[in-house]
């Protein structure tokens, strides 16, 4: 069987034809009407000079038109490149020499921000594409990167916590590995299911575990572009959702609210994308009597590698199981295997790891090492085989060589009755080296101080963890998948005295 994504949606309009396959608003687009609208733009495209390795952008939210670029693309010999439609001209321009990519598809009623000549690709009932042809001087130079690599379906830029983003290369063979990994992690029922997709799809979770993994057992999507609860429920009793894909912040919006609908046909929520909080955990099992499947899985590993079992114990705080198909181990700073429940870096060998970085050997070379994926996550296993996460390998504070996590911390700040969201960065000191400092959004008409806060830790960590200083925000700064921007906290606060305060 074919490991081609475009065959898969072939495949699947042959075997379903008037099957559901998208859900948008007051639209229903069957598989057949999909691969009919991809066979159509995917000729277009050649027209417009897309050939074998082309890089093409896809700048649209949740909706068909996502969807629909990106199988033509592919079914036109291209590389899809996802593009996160709030990034600004200058990172947009960055991705668009890097990239060296010739054209970007996206709504005709979502502008791309660079101005560029456009086109109408596609304009039907059912979804329009236009075209905006980039510049040559702004496509940079052709990507290099061996035949061995040719392949390749999609070039996702990773969210640039740390800097520059990297163009993470996966391949059809990976993302169709990482699609059949989800539905067997999800016990999906073929044909039977809904996935909720409100996780935005230019992302890897929302793209392999929704979009990709709906393709291959036949299940409907239902496409959201925004998050609003009460029109989620509404759409969610109307369409029969069965599967709900979030983020901690939004299953923490859930939680929060009172006397919930009850959605028969919803039988299984999933967190991914950042680690989730146990008291966001235990109050949305107490409002909706359903447990949250945590689990985890970077961009690089296609990206899902992990679990909570469906038909097996959840244990809260941690990213469960290996999914099938997926070996994971807790390694030193020698790449050499530690033993259960000592914490060190999470590797993953998996068949829907990346192939490279584009156009960054040195890091490919760091990151991708003997077929094993360095997540830059550190953890331990216990001994049922459970990962949990620690922390990020570069968050972690040094105290007078004392490691501390930050993610230990944030858990037992947010125990106090006033904090809303929390983020620890380390701030320079040149006697420790590293002091805490924790960043705190308040919950409406609350307050708090230093002391009281060192006071209300001081029996739950040890004294070198407790903060030295408090920073005090209207929101933390999150990427697409609510994952807090450290570099952003840390560039504002841990070498800018003045502005703190307590």
């Amino acid at each position: 069987m074919s490991d081609a994504l475009h065959d898969l949606l072939r495949r699947r309009a042959l075997s379903h034809p008037n099957s559901t396959f998208l859900c948008f608003k007051d639209s229903l687009l069957s598989f057949a009407t999909c691969d009919h609208l991809v066979s159509a733009l995917a000729q277009c495209l050649a027209q417009c000079g897309v050939r074998p390795h082309s890089f093409v952008a896809v700048w649209s939210t949740n909706r068909p038109e996502f969807v629909i670029s990106y199988f033509a693309v592919l079914r036109a010999g291209g590389i899809v490149v996802p593009l996160n439609p709030k990034l600004a001209p200058a990172e947009l321009r960055y991705i668009l020499a890097d990239a060296n990519i010739s054209l970007v598809l996206h709504p005709p009623d979502l502008t791309f921000p660079i101005p560029a000549p456009q086109i109408s690709a596609l304009s039907t009932p059912y979804c329009s594409i236009s075209a905006t042809l980039v510049p040559p001087e702004l496509r940079g130079a052709p990507p290099s990167f061996p035949s061995s690599l040719n392949s390749i379906a999609v070039c996702i830029y990773t969210s640039g916590t740390t800097g520059r983003p990297k163009g993470a290369l996966l391949s059809h063979a990976a993302l169709a590995a990482n699609a059949h990994m989800c539905a067997a992690g999800l016990k999906s029922r073929p044909n039977a299911e809904c996935f909720v997709t409100v996780l935005p799809l230019f992302h890897a979770f929302a793209a392999s575990a929704c979009m990709l993994h709906a393709t291959l057992i036949a299940a409907r999507l239902l496409l959201l572009d925004q998050f609003h609860p009460q029109e989620l429920f509404r759409l969610m009793a109307a369409h029969q959702a069965t599967v709900f894909m979030g983020v901690p912040a939004m299953y923490a919006v859930l939680a929060s609210i009172e006397n919930p609908p009850h959605i028969p046909s919803w039988r299984l929520s999933v967190s991914g994308g950042a680690p989730l909080p146990l008291a966001v955990y235990e109050n949305f099992l107490r409002r909706y009597h359903m447990p949250i499947h945590e689990g985890d899985g970077p961009t690089e590993c296609g990206p899902a590698t992990s679990i909570n079992p469906v038909d097996g114990p959840v244990k809260p705080g941690t990213i469960g199981l290996p999914l099938p198909g997926v070996h994971m181990r807790i390694v030193d700073d020698n790449l050499t295997e530690l033993p259960t429940g000592h914490i060190g870096e999470i590797i993953v060998q998996s068949p829907s790891n990346f192939s490279a970085y584009l156009n960054q050997p040195e890091e490919t070379s760091h990151t991708l090492i003997n077929g094993w994926v360095r997540t830059g996550d550190l953890g331990f296993r216990d001994e049922d085989g459970y990962f949990s996460i620690v922390d990020r390998k570069k968050d972690m504070l040094i105290v007078a060589g004392l490691n501390v996590y930050p993610r230990e911390l944030e858990d037992y700040i947010r125990q106090h009755h006033a904090v809303a969201d929390v983020a620890v960065i380390g701030i320079h000191d040149p006697t420790r080296g590293e002091l805490p400092a924790a960043c705190i959004v308040l919950r409406p008409g609350t307050s708090l101080t230093l002391a009281e806060l060192r006071s209300f830790l001081r029996s739950r960590v040890a004294p070198y963890k407790i903060p030295r200083r408090i920073f005090f925000l209207d929101a933390l700064p999150r990427n697409a998948t609510g994952k807090v921007l450290k570099t952003t906290l840390r560039a504002t606060f841990a070498n800018n005295p003045s502005s703190q305060n307590s």
